[in-house]
Parts: C-alpha cells; structure tokens; sequence
C-alpha cells in the first residue's frame, strides 16, 4: 500500500503562487471561494504537481459525478 503524501500548507501557498489560483473550469478566484485540488488521474496519492488541477468545490463535484444509472419501471 502507497502511503499518502500530505500537503503542508507552505508547499500548497507556494504552487498557488507559481499558479494563477482559480478554479480551471469557473474562474472562480481563492478570494471569492473555497478551493479544491483534482489528480488528474484519479490516483489519490499521485501528488506530482502536473497531476494536480484546481477547481471550486462545486466543479470539482460536477468533475466527479457519473451519469445515473436507469431505474427499470
């Protein structure tokens, strides 16, 4: 089992700054909105920062969600 790495808040604040911190699909900005980090490639504990993506909450849900399945009548 891969041992998740964590994010300390000095190496998080200084990627944001090397980024433009807004959210890739809105726009939303860190001023106006909570934001999220997306892998790129659903593996949680790749944490290379080119697998990394950021997205408000509600996008990064939207990014997330899988199409319902069809209920039988």
């Amino acid at each position: 089992m891969v041992k998740r790495k964590r994010f300390n808040q000095t190496d998080l604040l200084k990627r944001l700054l090397d980024v433009k911190p807004v959210c890739k699909k809105c726009g939303r900005s860190a001023r106006q909105i909570q934001l999220d980090l997306h892998h790129k490639d659903g593996v949680s504990s790749n944490d290379n920062w080119r697998n990394i993506e950021i997205y408000c909450r509600a996008c990064h849900n939207d990014k997330h969600e899988t199409v319902p399945k069809k209920r039988k009548l």
